[in-house]
């Protein structure tokens, strides 16, 4: 038996009561389970699939088949805010969508799960300025993807192929002028020790555009997320 903490990416309906989830787990990094009786009333377990919510499942891997069953799930780490307020719900749906994009691999990440748990507990944690979290979010998942940005802060571009500041006009995909020094701020923003948010919504706006091509430049088959038209209304 396995006994590890995940966090869930994402919840689909099967049938009347059932549930296929996703969820990234410590231990043995993607796996997908298959819960049965989520709405019954001696279950009552579905609010544990919400997406982001962290629990701790035992379970028996099945390497034959690709959804594996839980001997048993409880939530590991509580929010208070996350599924709660409208504009963090909107946060977390987009981030969960990304994640399910680009985490495919089986084999555990420590310290990507340990940044995944870290950055959401804070995220719940701040009320105050919490509107540029998933820009800082997004950035920073590229440390683990393995494209973080190599920029050096006196070069007149950023060349988003190539993922390197250069004075010399790529010619492709780039960034400059004010998106270079919005591009710039973000790299050097620390989101645990940030006291109020630091961009406008054009500059989000801005940053977000650029994130997402960024991906889909670099991971062949990223899509942007369905839910990026809900969260560029809320923060509109």
């Amino acid at each position: 038996m396995i006994k590890t903490e995940a966090i869930v990416l994402s919840s689909i309906q099967y049938g009347e009561t059932g549930k296929i989830l996703k969820c990234y787990t410590q231990k043995t990094g993607i796996q997908s389970f298959f819960v049965k009786g989520t709405h019954s009333k001696k279950q009552k377990i579905s609010a544990l699939f919400h997406p982001l919510t962290q629990i701790e499942v035992v379970y028996k891997e099945n390497k034959n088949k690709s959804l594996n069953h839980f001997s048993e799930v409880r939530q590991s780490r509580h929010y208070k805010h996350l599924h709660s307020q409208a504009e963090k719900t909107c946060i977390a749906l987009f981030l969960a969508e990304v994640l399910h994009s680009v985490l495919k691999e089986e084999e555990y990440n420590p310290n990507l799960y340990d940044f995944l748990q870290t950055s959401l507990l804070k995220f719940d944690e701040n009320q105050n300025c919490y509107a540029d979290f998933h820009l800082w979010f997004l950035l920073n998942l590229t440390v683990y993807l393995g494209f973080y940005p190599n920029i050096d802060f006196n070069s007149k571009y950023f060349d988003l192929v190539e993922g390197i500041s250069t004075d010399a006009n790529p010619g492709h995909f780039f960034v400059d002028g004010d998106e270079l020094k919005s591009w710039e701020k973000l790299i050097q923003l620390d989101f645990f020790q940030q006291t109020e948010n630091q961009f406008s919504q054009n500059q989000r706006k801005s940053l977000i555009d650029l994130l997402l091509k960024y991906y889909e430049l670099h991971i062949s088959d990223f899509r942007p997320p369905k839910s990026l038209e809900v969260l560029t209304v809320i923060f509109n």
